[in-house]
C-alpha cells in the first residue's frame, strides 16, 4: 500500500465555525447516537441555570417544533462589555466563552457541555432578545456569525432573555427534536433544580 505522504499544501484552515460544521459528530455525539435534536436544548439552558444558581431565574419556557428551538426566561444576559463586544455576544460567538463567563463552575461541569457558540454555529439561524440592566439587547446570527446588533436603553425593570434557533438541516439531516423523550429528560433536569420551573411547549 502507497503511504500517503502530507505537505504543506495538505494543512486546511477552517475559518470561523467550519470545523463544528464539517465535524459535528464531534461536539453533538448524543444527537448522532439517539437520532434527534434534544440535547441541543439542555446546551442552550447553561446561561439560565447559571442564574438559578443566583436565585435570579426560576421560570424556562421550551419550545419546540421540528428544527426550532425557543428558549425564553426570566433573566437577562449580560450587555457589559467585554474586549470589544458585549459578553452577549461573546457567549453567542466565540468558543469557551460561555464557560468562561460562568459564575458557578458547577454549571459548565454538568450543564454546559459544548457552549452557546457551538449550538449557534449549527443553526441556520439565530436570534437573542435580551433586557438587562435596562437595557434591551437585539442580536441576529447565521451559521454564528453576527449579522444584526442593536443595543438601545429602556424603562423596563425586569430582566429576561429569548433565544430562537433553527437548526441547520444540512448538519443534522432529517433530526428533529422528539417530545416524549425530551419531556422525560425535562422531568429529570426538574428533580434536580426543585425550585425551577421548566414548561415545555410545542
Amino acid at each position: 500500500m502507497e503511504e500517503k505522504k502530507y505537505t504543506a499544501s495538505s494543512i486546511q484552515t477552517l475559518e470561523g465555525m467550519e470545523h463544528v460544521r464539517l465535524r459535528p459528530q464531534m461536539y453533538f455525539e448524543d444527537c448522532f447516537l439517539e437520532n434527534n435534536l434534544n440535547s441541543l436544548v439542555f446546551g442552550s439552558l447553561c446561561p439560565a441555570i447559571d442564574e438559578y444558581f443566583d436565585n435570579i431565574c426560576d421560570e424556562i419556557f421550551v419550545y419546540v417544533d421540528k428544527n426550532s428551538l425557543k428558549i425564553k426566561y426570566n433573566a437577562g444576559m449580560s450587555l457589559e462589555k467585554s474586549w470589544d463586544l458585549t459578553k452577549a455576544e461573546c457567549i453567542m460567538t466565540k468558543i469557551g466563552a460561555c464557560s468562561n463567563e460562568k459564575k458557578h463552575l458547577k454549571v459548565g461541569d454538568e450543564f454546559c457541555r459544548v457552549g452557546m457558540a457551538i449550538i449557534n454555529a449549527v443553526s441556520e439561524k439565530c436570534e437573542l432578545k435580551t433586557i438587562w440592566n435596562k437595557q434591551k439587547g437585539h442580536f441576529i446570527f447565521e451559521k454564528g456569525k453576527t449579522i444584526f446588533r442593536e443595543i438601545s436603553e429602556i424603562e423596563i425593570f425586569e430582566d429576561s432573555t429569548t433565544i430562537s434557533f433553527e437548526i441547520d438541516k444540512e448538519v443534522f439531516g432529517k433530526s428533529i427534536f422528539e417530545l416524549n423523550d425530551l419531556q422525560l429528560k425535562i422531568n429529570s433536569l426538574k428533580d434536580k433544580l426543585p425550585n425551577l420551573q421548566i414548561k415545555l411547549n410545542t
